[in-house]
């Protein structure tokens, strides 16, 4: 082995040892002004990432330490390993990067990305140098999960209708059904039950077949004693 060829592989070497670390935080990771993670920071990175409730995306919080950034387009690259073999699942581009000595980024892991739950994947920094070679500046992984933990929205809602049920029990007890709840105690009329008032006939007015019989006796007695005055005189 030549003296040329010993310290390329040796540089080579170093540079894989000393490649920086890629952290993941299920929450914002706290930095400092140098790109360092705070101690309050360590407590967001996670090695196991759960799913955003009901939704089938994660939320990556990535902090990475680069070794030997430049500026200009850094690359953050996600691989899985299927069969044996390391595939690129999906990439995000950092067109802009200044070349700090760190990267921190929000990154939403989508399934339509090809992210799937329980599954591990590889993340790789990197950055194309002037002559076109691909450097690893740092690397780290993250397994995705499903915990399957319910929306906020939907336990506000759970929230709410368990306050309202529990307003309109109140609201039921102190209404009741007597006097004391504020209503009437006389019972409303009930239209249906009761019928039209009934209807006074009026004496005098209206000769029935009683009346009829009974005046026509009289007139048989009135032409009987007329017949006996006529025979006496």
């Amino acid at each position: 082995m030549t003296l040329s060829s010993a310290f390329a592989l040796a540089a080579l070497s170093s540079a894989a040892a000393y490649a920086g670390e890629v952290k993941v935080g299920a929450t914002p990771i706290e930095i400092d002004g140098t790109g360092k993670i705070t101690a309050k920071g360590k407590s967001a990175v996670v090695d196991t990432l759960d799913e955003v409730p009901g939704e089938d995306r994660w939320i990556a919080y990535v902090h990475a330490k680069l070794e030997n950034p430049a500026p200009g387009p850094l690359y953050i690259e996600f691989f899985q390993e299927l069969d044996g073999n390391k595939s690129s699942v999906w990439r995000h581009d950092e067109n802009d990067f200044a070349g700090d000595k760190w990267f921190y980024g929000e990154l939403e892991l989508d399934g339509r990305k090809g992210f799937n739950k329980n599954r591990t994947y590889d993340i790789k920094v990197t950055q194309v140098n002037a002559k076109g070679k691909e450097l690893t500046l740092a690397s780290g992984k993250i397994k995705l999960i499903k915990s399957g933990k319910k929306p906020e929205a939907a336990k506000e809602d759970e929230t709410k209708e368990d306050e309202a049920a529990a307003e309109q029990d109140a609201h039921d007890s102190l209404g009741g059904d007597g006097d004391g709840g504020g209503g009437s105690s006389t019972p409303a009329p009930d239209s249906a039950s009761e019928g039209p008032p009934p209807v006074e006939k009026k004496k005098g007015c209206s000769v029935d077949a009683d009346g009829n019989a009974w005046n026509g006796a009289m007139v048989l007695l009135a032409l009987g004693a007329g017949f006996i005055l006529r025979r006496r005189r």
